[in-house]
């Protein structure tokens, strides 16, 4: 793969779309505690892996609006949200570009404000539950849809046989009628012509999870979303991550 340029990153926070507001992305990495076992007949130091950790911190400008950065760090309420946080970053614009996501604690916000300046903030995040994650998008950054549809697929070249994550944000939602709601699917398929669904989650509002599968992930991957209503229309990303 080409190296790329940051102009078509995006940052999706809770089902809101903050790339209006995000002036940069910066220490989105993830690091493993190294346990010393060395013992008294080694010369040098001996290593085991222990926990995984995540960082990922955002820089914006401020923006006081509904929907926008400062009611979203600020939980609507002029504080820190203190549940967690899932957040999406496509590093380019097409199906199968990557991704780093994060399920994260906010673990601060702060602002800056100088004349002759725009008034800035930085938000940082910690993990909590599973590290920082680099994957894959099923989504051109964003799509909108308003009836059930299959997304183009991903070639991965190879199965895997690890299981995996996703990550999905439905950033608008409309559904009249039926049962009110969407079902969003990862599928997978070992020819590119039959899929079948990997994991599903039905949704009735604006949103984001994490979600966990086990076994095998086939080589081609997309995205199916299916209208469980009358009407409707939705906005949303999804990627994934294979172990």
């Amino acid at each position: 793969m080409a190296k790329v340029s940051g102009l078509d990153t995006r940052l999706y926070v809770e089902g809101y779309d903050l790339s209006g507001d995000a002036s940069s992305l910066g220490s989105a990495g993830y690091s493993q505690n190294l346990l010393d076992v060395t013992t008294l007949d080694s010369s040098a130091v001996k290593r085991l892996v222990g926990e995984a950790s995540g960082q990922m911190t955002v820089n914006v400008w401020f923006d006081a609006a509904a929907g926008k950065s400062h009611s979203v760090f600020t939980s609507l309420s002029g504080k820190q949200p203190t549940a967690d946080q899932t957040v999406l970053v496509p590093l380019g614009s097409a199906v199968g570009s990557k991704n780093a996501s994060i399920v994260a604690k906010q673990a601060d916000y702060s602002v800056d404000s100088a004349p002759g300046s725009a008034v800035s903030g930085v938000v940082n995040y910690s993990s909590t539950g599973s590290p920082l994650e680099f994957g894959t998008m099923v989504t051109a950054h964003d799509d909108t849809i308003t009836s059930s549809t299959s997304g183009s697929s991903v070639d991965d070249s190879t199965s895997s046989t690890s299981g995996g994550s996703w990550v999905y944000q439905i950033l608008a939602f409309s559904a009249v009628g039926g049962n009110a709601r969407w079902l969003v699917n990862l599928q997978h398929s070992t020819n590119d012509s039959s899929f079948s669904d990997v994991i599903s989650a039905y949704v009735t509002g604006v949103g984001a999870a994490r979600g966990e599968f086990t076994g095998t992930l086939n080589r081609y991957v997309k995205n199916r979303v299916v209208l469980d209503a009358s009407s409707g229309s939705i906005t949303f990303a999804i990627g994934y991550t294979r172990d």
